[in-house]
């Protein structure tokens, strides 16, 4: 499970054996989220606030460039 970033302590992270569209995992105190990358949507959502969805969804349109440099470079 490589962390891709932490930040606010969000932990932004891939599983290694996951589906093939690109998404991210977020932590925070014991709750988890998955995000696609490409529309930033939310696909699970375990225990988040929605003012922490919308940060989360923040902080993953910032890094979006990071993190689909990283899914490349792990998954392919």
């Amino acid at each position: 499970m490589p962390t891709i970033l932490m930040i606010y302590g969000f932990r932004f992270f891939f599983y290694s054996h996951e589906e093939s569209r690109m998404h991210i995992h977020v932590e925070y105190q014991g709750r988890k989220a998955k995000i696609w990358l490409d529309s930033f949507e939310i696909a699970e959502n375990h225990g988040f606030y929605l003012f922490e969805i919308k940060e989360i969804q923040k902080l993953t349109r910032l890094y979006e460039k990071e993190f689909k440099e990283a899914w490349l470079s792990h998954f392919r």
